[in-house]
């Protein structure tokens, strides 16, 4: 693709050599422009590429200016050439920050562009994340079995522990908005009914037990 006509106009600013200005500039376009936010419309996000085409080309030329040299006097050689952008290597757009881990460049298009990861960096991050709330949210539950077998609690201490706990736990989904959580408080009525049968019949159980030992 060539060059475009005039890159400061793409990017929104006036010439300048101030290579900060240069990139804000474009960090603002990507963000208005950026195909991935026209998804539910086919010609619309094949038009927004083109323009992402025309932003990058853009950014690439005003880097080249800003950087550049002032023009050497006649009798020096030419000027250096400006190096080129450093690209993201997952998405080719220009890289706005390095992997905080790996100093590896990362975009506006990174899903870890914010915490500074590149994708495999992020991507272990939120596995780590995910496994730790899971041992932090149920571990209790086990604690709570485990210590009322080994105390000898009745279990119908332990069901109302682990009922508590559950009716804990579901508010916290429902205010963090994990809806599946709310389907513990939903079901937290039917299982204290249910608990009550049950220790209701483990009681009868157990006098059955005493009488026939007792006739």
């Amino acid at each position: 693709m060539a060059g475009v006509s005039d890159p400061w106009q793409v990017l929104g600013i006036g010439p300048t050599r101030d290579v900060e200005t240069i990139r804000q500039a474009y960090l603002n376009q990507v963000r208005q422009n950026h195909p991935d936010r026209f998804r539910s419309d086919p010609a619309r996000y094949r038009q927004q590429e083109e323009r992402m085409k025309h932003i990058n080309l853009a950014y690439q030329e005003a880097l080249a200016s800003a950087q550049a040299p002032p023009a050497p006097p006649p009798s020096t050689g030419p000027a250096p050439h400006a190096e080129a952008p450093v690209l993201c290597s997952v998405h080719r757009y220009p890289a706005g920050r390095r992997c905080k881990r790996c100093q590896a460049p990362i975009c506006l298009a990174c899903a870890g562009y914010q915490d500074m990861l590149c994708s495999t960096h992020w991507a272990q991050s939120v596995r780590s994340r995910r496994r730790n709330r899971v041992l932090r949210e149920w571990l209790p539950v086990i604690a709570i079995i485990g210590v009322g077998r080994i105390v000898d609690v009745p279990r119908l201490m332990i069901g109302l522990a682990l009922l508590i706990y559950i009716a804990y736990r579901g508010f916290t989904y429902l205010t963090a908005k994990r809806w599946w959580g709310c389907l513990a408080l939903l079901l937290l009525p039917y299982s204290l009914v249910l608990g009550g049968l049950w220790s209701l019949w483990e009681s009868v159980r157990q006098w059955n037990e005493g009488q026939e030992k007792h006739p």
